[in-house]
């Protein structure tokens, strides 16, 4: 087949260039469907996570939110009033930031922060007798002034079980008199800022003591500023306490502010970025943020000193720079194009100006980027959408399609060597190149594609996508090398046939001037020579087995160690704003653990209240991996048990009276601050009972962790309360979310996935082999070569620091198509030849064995540069890669060939292949039989002529 398709290709080369490139037309035209997935959801979670539908519904119940930005100043002491002026300096900064947005308006902190009731005003000393309050003679049977704090911040502990009946507003005032004092409470942005203490008064500050900021540290509960409770402690890092427990000095304080988001108004693939990193955030949300960013650098430029320092992030950063860190190094891919484009010269041309292979090289990197487009536009038709990871693509089909190029150049060589091979067309010679290149070619391709289609079974998107471009892109490639590459390659035949310049084809040169420089193939007197007297003997072969039993238990001890893990920051180069924040946080703040939640959707929540109870209380209980749990539903319960005498465990309370005493509590001093752990369906009014309730939330944070065994236990406990909650009414929804829980759910998949992966893709190898060479022993034996390279592979990858993350996990399966070329190649060339299985096993490698090396070669160039990288994914990719290239090389022009030659099977029967002598010369009995075919057709042809011109 593959010498016929030579044969017509070569016979018709421009119409063949013209159905390829028409080809390549109709495919783009898949772009009008094409779709660059950014959405994260969507692309490093799996379809069917639990993660993703909670996530998903509660961006549809809460409908709002905010994100949160930070500075971190640092000092050897910053409880010093002058460290305290610099961070007013900041805070400055930020509340006059007011960029342009693209409608052209200016949003600044007051517009685009989260805002909270500031209720200062009504809880401060000075100010209470200015609130007293006397009531009418008799009003609701009571006669008082307010001499009590309004919100009793002062006790923000929840009441006993049985308090003394106190004095409650929101309970005891008539809803008259009550309600228009809160709605007339004013909303102010929300921050936490140690400056709150001194309201942001710069003289105040500047006039400030030490003994006045300690003291003001260590007493403070209440803001100031906002009349919040404040733990104002949590704001500093690296706290010195004195034998009392006072803090008496800190090396750092933290200061955030919150952004208000309005969910509803997202776009993840509008304002999400091209490495799929980007966080869920609005258009003008991620201006603002902007503009922090680069207010916060001008400041840390002009503020950092050598006993001061300041360090900044927003919710972007991670998402920019992760993003920017994962393409910034395009530019040494590119050049690494280049080399491999002169490298490719190095091995298709000879040193003359008539056989440079200038246009042929030239058109091998075309036909890779046409297999590139052509696979896109199919993938892109089927609606398969376009990833981050896919820009490696163009690389893999690079290495491939070089590879296969290298191979028919080596079958092409062996074509011209033989004697009488002019007696030959063009056409025949080719077709007789293809018949033995195209065999070896397809055998490599199609294990690639298999492969590639068994890993895009896999449950994660980003990698199931680039699986299924991979294997499309594969065929493109296979495709156009045995098309459009041969038919290039015959145009360039005859071109070297007339003895034109390769360069300026109009100029002809003769056989003395169209030498460069002297020929010299040393790679094929260097095969030779280490094969036959080093690797090929009987001291070489023990040398060789017992350097694979060595490496391969090195390789399994170590791969016995290779651990899953991966952390979000190895993405962030460390020279990045976020790069220098994050150490200094762990390091100042070494147990700040993630945020997470408990949430419960549309129940019936007086029906079921005691189980939401017991959600609370058992999360609580978890110390070992949550702390600073802040539930409303013990409040809740304490509330209507101390002011309505009402126990919601035993007293029957209708679905009224308990929605009426909820907003009675969230608009009272107990349990006001919860508030926004509810969404109701329609907005909570005082005075009025709260509407029915699409979604309640009680938040905590997770201890800190450090490896998977420690968080993702965690993960799954919390889930595992939420789900086993036994609600009975409503949707009878319940979960856990954190933010982090996408990552730790993808490290829990993660190493199932490889393996899983790895391992069926080893299978369908064996499958493919075994059906396309017809040799169950060859078959073994290459199944073992790429086995025993993974093992190697994934050693070494603890050795060098890697662990098994989505960027091995990628690599990985890149490597499985790489390793099978290597060894598929040799075992199918030793089957061709005849004589005893040394002559054999030489005659393959003095066949085949260039090309393969040249192949590895010229991958390994292309990703040469990318040593230099500081961005973690190609830094990976790069030490993944040459550890494929080094062992799958090893094991399959080293290890394999010994093998074979000691229990190597008997070569294809005449009558099923052609087989070839051993003399190296891999063409020479099938061309005679050609030219002897040729001769009898053409005998007749010559009589009948004779018998005319007589």
């Amino acid at each position: 087949m593959h010498a016929m398709l030579g044969f017509l290709v070569a016979s018709y080369p421009w119409r063949t260039i013209i159905l390829t490139w028409v080809s390549v037309l109709l495919c783009s035209l898949g772009f009008i469907r094409f779709h660059t997935e950014r959405d994260p959801m969507k692309l490093w979670i799996p379809r069917e996570s639990k993660f993703l539908k909670d996530t998903q519904w509660l961006v549809k119940s809460f409908e709002e939110g905010f994100r949160m930005e930070l500075a971190l100043v640092t000092a050897p002491d910053v409880l010093e009033p002058s460290v305290l002026l610099k961070l007013a300096d900041i805070s400055d900064a930020v509340s006059h930031i007011k960029p342009f947005m693209p409608n052209g308006t200016q949003l600044g902190w007051q517009e685009m922060c989260f805002k909270v009731p500031y209720i200062a005003e009504y809880t401060k000393e000075e100010n209470r007798q200015k609130r007293d309050i006397n009531l009418p003679d008799n009003e609701e049977g009571l006669d008082f002034n307010f001499n009590d704090d309004f919100f009793n911040l002062d006790n923000q502990d929840p009441p006993a079980k049985t308090p003394a009946r106190k004095f409650n507003p929101s309970v005891d005032l008539s809803p008259s008199i009550y309600c228009p004092l809160i709605n007339a409470i004013p909303l102010g942005c929300y921050q936490q800022n140690l400056l709150e203490l001194w309201k942001f008064d710069r003289e105040k500050i500047a006039n400030l003591t030490k003994e006045d900021i300690l003291f003001a540290v260590n007493t403070a509960t209440v803001s100031p500023y906002t009349g919040h409770l404040t733990n104002f402690s949590d704001l500093l890092g690296g706290v010195e306490l004195n034998s009392t427990g006072h803090i008496v000095s800190a090396k750092g304080i933290i200061s955030r502010w919150f952004l208000y988001m309005d969910y509803r108004k997202l776009n993840p693939n509008e304002q999400g970025n091209l490495a799929g990193t980007g966080e869920w955030a609005t258009e003008d949300t991620l201006i603002w943020e902007e503009e922090f960013i680069r207010v916060l650098d001008i400041l840390d430029r002009n503020l950092t000193s050598k006993d001061f320092g300041v360090f900044y992030m927003t919710e972007k950063s991670f998402g920019d720079i992760s993003g920017a860190s994962m393409f910034q190094d395009m530019d040494k891919l590119l050049i690494g194009m280049i080399i491999v484009f002169i490298y490719m010269q190095s091995v298709l041309s000879k040193f003359s100006w008539i056989e440079l292979r200038l246009m042929l090289g030239s058109v091998g990197l075309l036909s890779v980027g046409m297999a590139f487009i052509s696979g896109s536009g199919i993938c892109s038709l089927l609606g398969v959408p376009y990833g981050p990871v896919h820009t490696s693509l163009p690389f893999l089909l690079l290495g491939l399609g070089v590879d296969d190029m290298f191979v028919m150049m080596a079958c092409w060589r062996k074509v011209q060597k033989v004697d009488n091979a002019k007696e030959l067309t063009l056409p025949d010679r080719i077709g007789l190149m293809l018949r033995h290149a195209g065999a070896s070619i397809t055998v490599t391709s199609l294990t690639d594609i298999v492969a590639f289609l068994v890993g895009s079974t896999t449950v994660l998107p980003s990698l199931q996508s680039f699986c299924i471009y991979a294997s499309v892109g594969i065929f493109m490639t296979y495709l156009y090398a045995v098309t459009f590459f041969v038919a290039i390659f015959t145009l360039d035949e005859r071109r070297i046939a007339a003895r034109r310049n390769a360069v300026l084809p109009c100029i002809v040169h003769s056989q003395e001037r169209e030498k460069l420089c002297c020929e010299q193939r040393l790679m094929q007197r260097s095969i030779k020579a280490i094969y036959s007297r080093f690797i090929l003997t009987k001291p070489g072969k023990i040398v060789v087995l017992m350097t694979v039993i060595g490496l391969t238990g090195l390789s399994t001890e170590s791969l016995m160690r290779l651990e899953q893990k991966f952390d979000p920051m190895w993405f962030v180069p460390s020279e990045t704003h976020l790069g220098k924040f994050v150490p200094q946080r762990n390091k100042l703040f070494p147990t700040m653990g993630f945020e997470g939640g408990m949430f419960v959707g549309q129940v019936n929540y007086s029906s079921d209240f005691s189980t939401i109870y017991g959600m609370s209380t058992t999360v609580k209980n978890q110390s070992d991996i949550l702390y600073n749990v802040n539930s409303w539903v013990e409040p809740f319960y304490d509330f209507v048990k101390t002011y309505y005498d009402k126990d919601l465990f035993r007293d029957t309370v209708s679905d009224y009276e308990w929605r009426l005493y909820l907003s009675k509590f969230l608009f009272s001093h107990d349990g006001g601050r919860f508030q926004a752990n509810f969404r109701f369906e329609k907005k909570l009014e005082c005075g009025q009972a709260a509407p029915p309730i699409k979604v309640s939330s009680f938040d905590f944070k997770f201890q800190k962790f450090f490896h998977r065994d420690q968080y993702v236990p965690a993960m799954r406990r919390v889930l595992e309360i939420a789900e086993t909650a036994n609600l009975t009414t409503g949707d009878k929804f319940a979960t856990s979310w954190s933010k982090m829980f996408g990552n730790w759910i993808t490290d829990e998949i993660i190493d199932a996935e490889v393996l899983r992966n790895i391992a069926l893709a080893l299978l369908c190898v064996m499958i493919c082999t075994a059906i396309l060479i017809v040799n169950f022993q060859i078959c073994f034996w290459i199944f073992i070569c790429v086995l025993l390279t993974l093992i190697n592979v994934c050693g070494f990858m603890q050795r060098w620091g890697l662990t098994i993350d989505l960027v091995s996990c990628i690599a990985l399966q890149l490597a499985v198509g790489l390793c099978v070329d290597y060894a598929a190649h040799i075992g199918h060339s030793f089957l061709t030849f005849s004589g005893t299985r040394n002559h054999r096993t030489l005659s393959t490698l003095l066949h085949i064995g260039e090309a393969v090396m040249y192949g590895g070669g010229s991958t390994l160039l292309a990703l040469s540069l990318l040593a230099t990288s500081k961005a973690y994914t190609f830094q990976a990719f790069f030490k993944i890669f040459l550890l494929v290239i080094i062992f799958g090389l090893f094991h399959g022009i080293v290890f394999l060939p010994v093998i074979l030659s000691i229990v190597g099977p008997a070569p294809y029967v005449q009558t099923q292949r052609p087989t070839i002598v051993a003399n190296g010369n891999c063409v020479e009995e099938e061309m005679n039989s050609m030219i002897k075919r040729d001769r009898t057709q053409d005998a007749p042809n010559e009589g009948a002529q004779l018998k005319t011109q007589e």
